[in-house]
């Protein structure tokens, strides 16, 4: 069974999928920043064919949502927890790639009941809003209750944007990443912005890729397992980043319309091809098994 939910009727926009094998366990599933509604869908299909419950989320690009990476309300996903409740489940899995999964860390940090997360290159602090991709916008990307998260700011677009790019061009070839990773390495890093992942009330499956060109989420993944290990978590938490891989790691198979465009986007796919595509099945293998035993 397939139903559309929408922002105007049900305070958050999604597509659900009825489970069939695995039909008691509900995943919420978030693409990235830059994931259609389209490409968010095929990235999800895995999840469906192996029996889950699966509530494909839009916080971003989707059709019927604000086109603005800034004051992204956490109701999206506590409206869907709280549908989802209603609707007899008890096990609430939040599943995010990229932005979807800083997201999914920051909604599982406040909503109890989510009692798995599975975050898929994330990264760890709440940043500040942007309008188009160089435009900070003096507030949070998220939003809770009407008001802003904390979060850090970028100097890189505080800084008149063409020093904030000589100084970028300055970093010897070899150690340059992306301009994105770089705008992240650059980042304030304040503590009112980090993401407290030790109030989660989940099982944890964390996955990034070493030299993540997008953002770091290299450190970001260990800083994670540290934070929980210091808070003596006491749910299961399993933490891997790959050695060799790109940005793009959660599904075996990449989305029609990103294939021409990922030796671009990602840098890494053009380096190391077969690395990227052994990670991203390896990846898709290991969430399998995590929920498995969830």
């Amino acid at each position: 069974m397939k139903k559309e939910y929408t922002l105007k009727q049900d305070g958050f926009r999604a597509i659900w999928f009825e489970g069939t094998v695995n039909r008691d366990k509900a995943i919420i599933y978030m693409g990235g920043a830059g994931c259609s509604e389209e490409v968010t869908l095929e990235m999800s299909q895995y999840l469906v064919k192996a029996g889950y419950s699966v509530l494909c989320l839009g916080f971003y690009l989707w059709k019927g949502l604000p086109n603005k990476m800034y004051s992204i309300p956490v109701e999206y996903v506590e409206r869907a927890v709280s549908e989802l409740k209603r609707n007899g489940f008890n096990k609430i899995a939040i599943h995010g790639i990229s932005t979807g999964a800083g997201y999914a860390l920051l909604c599982s940090s406040l909503i109890p009941d989510i009692n798995c997360t599975l975050a898929v290159v994330p990264y760890d602090y709440v940043m500040e809003g942007v309008a188009g991709t160089v435009i900070p916008k003096n507030c949070s990307v998220y939003t809770y209750k009407g008001k802003d998260i904390p979060y850090s700011q970028f100097p890189i677009l505080h800084d008149h944007l063409l020093n904030g790019l000589k100084k970028y061009f300055a970093i010897s070839k070899s150690e340059r990443k992306g301009l994105m990773r770089y705008s992240y390495d650059t980042s304030e890093h304040a503590e009112c912005g980090r993401i407290k992942v030790e109030n989660m009330n989940s099982d944890v499956l964390l996955l990034g890729v070493n030299n993540d060109d997008c953002w770091p989420s290299d450190m970001a993944v260990p800083r994670i397992q540290k934070a929980l290990e210091e808070n003596l978590y006491q749910h299961r938490v399993i933490a891997l980043v790959y050695e060799k891989g790109s940005h793009f790691i959660g599904c075996a198979e990449v989305p029609k319309k990103l294939r021409k465009l990922m030796k671009i986007m990602f840098p890494n796919e053009k380096r190391f091809p077969q690395e990227c595509n052994e990670a991203r099945k390896d990846s898709q293998e290991r969430i399998l098994a995590f929920l498995k035993d969830w």
